[in-house]
Order: structure tokens, then C-alpha cells, then sequence
């Protein structure tokens, strides 16, 4: 029914709204690196590419940043639920939700901050690592590849009721949960297939996988025609 709907990527149902990224968030922005990279031994956690996963912040290789320095960075701090989009190189679209019972942190400028207003994080990251997502973004540049936070605010977002949000969430949980205990019978079968072929190729070579035959040739024999010269470690023809 709005002048622009025919613009939209798919039809959405009756009760949901298209609008845009920037509409959703009350920030949106990346950080900044310390000038001079200044780092500190411990500190305040300070999240680049490489620590933002689709699963969740990853803490190897974590950088730490000063009080003092976290202060003059004070704009893009870290908040709880918070989406950080990883927004140039090769892990450009990679998204993580900070939890709930984050402390503090800061980003630097390959990653951006997303933060929902009255939109499940949850649902608001479904979105972001769907299809729809990957085929709006617009990047720039022909070196390091980036996404521009003008051409991220003007993403078209499927915005239903925020009841139905935490139904769909739901339902993701669990058909996720589903599709991840068939990977992880797919993978305790295939050890359960490997474990089986050494264990047939163990009886094999034990003698124990057919039965003995006392009409077949001994090996004993068998070697002489192989070698005349070879000596027989152990018969156990006697």
C-alpha cells in the first residue's frame, strides 16, 4: 500500500512493515583503531574482523585497550545485544550478537555496530546473514572491499510485530537445534564407519574374518613358490 512497495524485494505478510536499516537502530557506525595501534596487555576487550563470528565473539587473539584510551572511543562503545557487522575484507558480512551480560568493549573500524530499538537482536541477526541481506549489500572500493554505512542504512528490513519476532526466533531455535544434532549424528556416524573399517581390517589380517579352510594350500607352501629362499618366521601350520 506505500508508494514504494514495488521496490521492495519480496511480498511480507499482512501485519508486517518494510522499512529501512537506519529506521530500526539507534546507532549505527564502526569504530576506530588507536592511533599507533595502542594496545594494552589487559584492559577493555577491543573486537576487530577477526573476532566477530556468525556464532559469537571469539576471544582468541583479543586485543585490550586503556580506561583512557576506551574513553576517547566512547561513541562506539560496545553495548549488550548490540549486532557488530564485520563491514570490509574477505569476512565482510560475518555479524555477532553481543550477550546479554557483556560488560564493556569497543570496536575498531572494520567492524560497525547495529543497535535494534524495540527489534529482537535475535531475528534482526536471521536477517542479517540471509540471502535477502547478502544480495542487498552494495560494497565499494576495488581494493579492500567495504559497505558503506550510507548504503547499510538504506537496506530494506521485514519488520513484523515484536510478538511474532520472538515467535520466529523460537522456531529457528529449533529447527536449528535439529538440523545441528543430524551434523552431529552425521559426524559420530562417520566415526562409527571408520572405527568399523579398522576393526573388519584388524579381524582380517587376524585370521578371523572367514573361516579356516584345512584343504587350502598352506602359506608355508604358498611362500616357498614366492621365494624358495625365504625363511619362515612362524608356522602355524603344526
Amino acid at each position: 500500500d506505500t508508494p514504494h512497495y514495488e521496490n521492495v524485494p519480496f511480498e511480507v505478510p499482512k501485519g508486517w512493515v518494510w522499512t529501512d536499516i537506519e529506521n530500526i537502530c539507534s546507532k549505527i557506525g564502526s569504530g576506530s583503531t588507536p592511533r599507533g595501534s595502542n594496545y594494552s596487555s589487559k584492559g577493555i576487550p577491543f573486537f576487530r574482523s577477526q573476532n566477530i563470528y556468525n556464532n559469537g565473539l571469539v576471544y582468541e587473539d583479543i586485543k585490550f585497550i586503556s580506561e583512557d584510551i576506551h574513553q576517547t572511543m566512547i561513541g562506539t562503545e560496545v553495548l549488550p545485544n548490540d549486532l557488530l557487522l564485520n563491514i570490509t575484507g574477505g569476512s565482510l558480512g560475518r555479524c555477532a550478537i553481543v550477550p546479554a551480560n557483556f560488560q564493556r568493549g569497543n570496536v575498531s573500524q572494520h567492524v560497525c555496530i547495529m543497535r535494534p530499538i524495540l527489534v529482537v537482536s535475535e531475528y534482526f541477526h536471521a536477517f542479517v546473514l540471509s540471502s535477502s541481506f547478502s544480495k542487498s549489500i552494495k560494497i565499494t572500493g576495488s581494493g579492500r572491499e567495504g559497505l558503506p554505512k550510507y548504503n547499510l542504512e538504506r537496506i530494506f528490513f521485514p519488520l513484523p510485530p515484536l510478538t511474532e519476532q520472538y515467535r520466529i526466533v523460537s522456531e529457528i531455535e529449533h529447527w536449528f537445534a535439529l538440523i545441528n544434532q543430524i551434523e552431529q549424528d552425521k559426524l559420530d556416524l562417520q566415526e562409527a564407519i571408520k572405527q568399523a573399517k579398522n576393526k573388519i581390517l584388524n579381524i582380517a589380517i587376524h585370521g578371523k574374518l572367514v573361516p579356516q579352510d584345512p584343504s587350502d594350500e598352506p602359506a608355508s607352501e604358498l611362500l616357498k613358490r614366492i621365494n624358495p629362499k625365504a625363511e619362515i618366521t612362524c608356522d602355524n601350520a603344526h
